[in-house]
């Protein structure tokens, strides 16, 4: 692709993007489904076997999506966002700058949910 398009395309996925996570929003809210949990996927690789502060992510609704949302579960359909990234490669192993940045978010976010004992959203709500 050519410059432009992918500029074009990653514009329209984050409001494609945006659009999805409020009807989302409204469906958990609802109980109904599609919810945040049907959305996103669990992060394989170093992360595959943990149960707690569960790293998962997010795509763009591009075809392909170039768009990457990253966030940690903290309990069903309560998902905190650790930052986000455009792949432009076809795994997120031949991108080393966004593997990096977007593992190493992560690891920071686990740690200081771990670190101030933080479980769910009630207790992100105290600490802000």
């Amino acid at each position: 692709m050519e410059p432009e398009e992918v500029a074009r395309q990653i514009l329209d996925e984050a409001e494609g993007l945006e659009e999805i996570f409020e009807e989302l929003n409204a469906n958990s809210m609802a109980g109904e489904t599609p919810d945040f949990d049907d959305h996103f996927k669990y992060l394989e690789g170093k992360y595959k076997y943990e149960l707690q502060y569960q790293p998962m992510k997010s795509y763009g609704p591009g075809r392909p999506p170039l768009l990457r949302m990253y966030a940690i579960k903290l309990q069903p359909n309560t998902y905190l966002i650790t930052g986000g990234g455009i792949k432009l490669a076809d795994t997120i192993q031949h991108s080393p700058g966004l593997k990096d940045h977007v593992l190493q978010n992560i690891d920071r976010v686990r740690s200081y949910l771990k670190e101030n004992g933080i479980i769910d959203s009630e207790d992100l709500k105290e600490d802000i």
